[in-house]
């Protein structure tokens, strides 16, 4: 049925809207791009923002600088809290730079795939698969994004600091977490429609 082919290929392109947010998020300091980050540490008066591609610092709400751009920076190189961290948070900020783009390309290819052959049977099933392993890999980088403020919430040496250190989530948490839902339930719906569609294109099938 068109509509399950529809609803399919809205969500993946929801899904797709929200990781390109999450991708460009505190990638500059301009005022949009600083708004989107995965963690925010405050450290004392200053604080730290997060996102896919370089971190943000500053004062009360007021971003002064952003690191440039790189696949995977060093988050323990940072002055104030690098101490309190280890290697394997450096590890994880690469691993969930590679899985976004994993799961970038797979719901690109998704959409692109069933929009290109006019939501035929074979494609669709195709983006069926695609659409749940970035799925999979969304809610894998979704799970790495929550690691430094859950790790930081827990350590002794935060908790027993002369300085005030809080942690929070930012914006592009929620969005990893609504574009995973939105890959899941597209999975599904391509999947329906694979099964109570004719095989033909929905155009075609619309004119009868």
């Amino acid at each position: 049925m068109a509509i399950f082919a529809y609803l399919a290929t809205f969500l993946t392109f929801a899904a797709l809207v929200l990781q390109i947010f999450t991708l460009i998020g505190n990638t500059s300091n301009r005022s949009f791009l600083t708004d989107l980050y995965y963690a925010r540490i405050d450290y004392g008066t200053a604080f730290y923002t997060f996102g896919l591609w370089s971190y943000c610092t500053g004062s009360g709400d007021t971003v002064s600088e952003c690191s440039d751009p790189a696949a995977g920076y060093k988050i323990t190189e940072i002055k104030e809290i690098g101490s309190l961290l280890n290697n394997t948070y450096d590890q994880l900020v690469f691993a969930d730079f590679i899985l976004y783009w994993i799961g970038f390309g797979l719901t690109f290819f998704a959409l692109v795939i069933t929009l290109c052959s006019h939501f035929r049977r074979f494609p669709d099933i195709v983006a069926s698969i695609c659409s749940f392993l970035a799925f999979v890999v969304m809610l894998a980088s979704f799970a790495i994004m929550l690691v430094p403020v859950v790790a930081l919430k827990r350590m002794d040496s935060v908790k027993e600091s002369s300085v005030t250190i809080d942690e929070h989530f930012g914006p592009t948490v929620w969005m990893t977490l609504g574009a995973a839902v939105a890959l899941l339930l597209s999975s599904l719906w391509y999947l329906i429609s694979c099964c109570t569609g004719s095989g033909r294109r929905v155009h075609d099938t619309e004119k009868l």
